[in-house]
């Protein structure tokens, strides 16, 4: 099917074309974009994923042949997945601007403003298939541009959009998006004419493969695309005998580079060995652990969830607490499964009438596969997931707008105007949440403070803060939440080494004793923590202080060879200042953290 829009838009319609270039709308949507989200390129890397993904990563440097052979064998060498692409564009932004922070958050503002531009020039494409068969029409091409144009800003300058575009480690997800909608964009053109345009299938291909490589988010695309066969493609007519047809058949032989990318990809993920086991890796529970019911219902309340969040981006937060422990068959589930199978039938009911919704919901169902935690728990709603289903509604949106009655628009477009100018505000106000990791903590912290689910996530929050803190030399503000977060998990072993340190630093030794010594008792680890801290004291000619520290280290394990080094070092530097023997008080125990 040959769409000839370049002009004009409906092909039985009546057209009226006008002269402004939907490039220059496009423009204007990026600048718009980039305008509310401006606000994350001052913003500093924060202990909340960035720090293990990117500042923290060790294995992340320059671009050569062994970072390279790290990307792609490495399956957690930029996340929790395989994310070969993400890797490589972290390795090149840290080749020419090192840590720079400001470099990987330019990269995520470019890639969504990118998409506002891919997602604009895709709406507005599946908007004039849909009305070329319409008669009887009089759509000006102004109308449909700016209907598009104004349905993608909805998205672009929604408050969901805030977390995977202000912090820098989900850049994966912004330009997994960015291939997804270039994948997309080369698949219409190739149905345009399939014979001259066949290169535009291997474009696509490829560009999954991209989207796919950035982030698995998007690995449910070639199910997408069967479904816009049916419509508005129709390549795929549900009539008597309709597998039989010729182009049927090349419908599914064009989703075999799909495909096949799809499941190399999935076996990558499972297969691959780690080159470490110190990411924060999805743990799969057993059927036992975690049952089918729970599986189920947890799906119908995430397939629900991104129906109404939406309209509803308030309270907005990284991580949410409803499925980290939940009751299959309360009322949020069971309401949302009746929803859900409700809402199916009653589109199934009307799909001759309104095939394009039953379209949009098939798609709404299949996208959220890949993050439905089927496997997975305790699992998260995050808005980042929100990325790729919230277009759907730009779609829908775009096209209503295009169809309503003239005389309503006079009501319309004030109301939608100022509903963008209500979310551009709301955006700039959250992007300044992730500034950096105090004010997203004490954000977090505060909206989570009625959650009684939320007891260990708290507790991992101030134990972030106090990093924060001690890491810019402000040890004494530290305090405070690292004494939070033993208070609310008493088995944190790096809580208790970290406050023993400050204290100790403070000449509160009977108090840090107590804590250094739970430390060790927790996890016997931190030996290993504490012998630095006492090659630290040294360095520093706090030779006493240090001596004091080997002892009570030597008191847990006498055969800790590098405790037993540095005494050695200290007893001859005190030897040979000709220094008084120092005599051990016995309250000591250790250390952990890296002043």
């Amino acid at each position: 099917m040959k769409s000839e829009y370049s002009g004009s838009i409906i092909r039985n319609g009546r057209i009226l074309p006008y002269r402004i270039s939907p490039l220059i709308i496009s423009i204007c949507i990026a600048f718009i974009t980039l305008a509310v989200f401006a606000f994350a390129l001052t913003a500093d890397f924060r202990f909340w994923d960035d720090d293990w993904c990117i500042f923290k990563n060790p294995r992340l440097g320059i671009l050569n042949l062994q970072n390279l052979w790290l990307i792609f064998t490495d399956k957690t060498f930029s996340s929790s997945f395989y994310t070969p692409l993400t890797g490589l564009r972290w390795c090149i932004t840290y080749t020419f601007w090192g840590l720079n922070p400001v470099a990987y958050h330019l990269g995520n503002l470019l890639f969504h403003a990118a998409n506002a531009v891919l997602l604009f020039f895709f709406v507005r494409k599946l908007v004039i298939i849909s009305l070329e068969n319409k008669r009887n029409s009089e759509i000006t091409q102004l109308r449909v541009d700016v209907a598009s144009a104004i349905a993608v800003l909805l998205w672009s300058l929604h408050p969901l959009r805030v977390e995977p575009v202000a912090s820098a480690a989900a850049g994966a997800h912004v330009q997994a998006i960015f291939f997804m909608l270039l994948s997309l964009l080369g698949y219409f053109r190739y149905n345009e004419d399939k014979k001259k345009y066949f290169h535009w299938l291997i474009i696509s291909a490829a560009c999954y493969g991209a989207s796919v490589l950035s982030q698995p988010v998007t690995l449910a695309l070639p199910a997408v695309l069967v479904v816009l066969d049916v419509y508005p493609l129709k390549r795929i007519v549900m009539v008597n005998g309709w597998w039989k047809s010729q182009e049927v058949r090349s419908a599914i032989l064009d989703k075999i580079p799909f495909i096949v990318i799809s499941l190399a990809v999935i076996v990558a993920n499972v297969t691959l060995v780690t080159g470490g086991n110190d990411r924060p890796l999805h743990e799969y529970v057993p059927l036992a652990q975690f049952g089918l019911l729970d599986r189920i219902m947890q799906a119908f309340y995430i397939w629900s969830y991104y129906v109404w969040r939406p309209w509803y981006p308030v309270n907005l937060s990284p991580v949410y607490s409803m499925l980290l422990s939940f009751d299959p068959l309360s009322l949020p589930f069971v309401c949302s499964a009746i929803g859900i199978i409700g809402g199916t039938i009653i589109i199934l009911l009307y799909k001759n009438k309104y095939p394009y919704i039953l379209a949009a919901w098939i798609c709404h169902l299949i996208i959220l596969l890949p993050v439905l935690g089927l496997n997975v728990n305790p699992h998260y709603t995050s808005d980042r997931y929100a990325l790729s289903v919230s277009m759907i509604w730009s779609v829908l949106l775009a096209g209503w707008i295009v169809t309503v009655r003239k005389s309503f628009l006079f009501f319309l477009f004030p109301g939608l105007i100022s509903i963008l100018i209500i979310f551009g505000i709301m955006s700039n106000k959250q992007v300044r949440i992730w500034h950096n990791t105090e004010t997203l903590c004490r954000y977090m912290l505060e909206k989570t403070k009625d959650e009684p689910k939320f007891t260990k996530q708290r507790a991992l929050t101030y134990e972030k803060l106090a990093t924060y803190y001690m890491k810019n030399g402000r040890a004494e503000e530290s305090i405070y939440p690292l004494t939070e977060d033993i208070r609310l998990n008493p088995q944190s072993a790096y809580a208790h080494a970290a406050l023993g340190i400050i204290l100790f630093q403070q000449d509160r030794k009977k108090e840090a004793f107590t804590h250094l010594y739970k430390s060790i008792k927790i996890d016997s680890s931190y030996i290993d923590s504490y012998s630095k801290f006492a090659e630290w004291l040294r360095q520093k000619n706090r030779n006493e202080e240090a001596l004091e520290v080997c002892e009570r280290i030597l008191e847990i394990d006498p055969n800790h060879a590098e405790t037993r080094a540095i005494k050695v070092a200290i007893l001859g530097s005190l030897l040979q200042k000709q220094t008084k023997k120092i005599k051990i008080k016995p309250d000591f125990p250790e250390v952990r953290l890296n002043p």
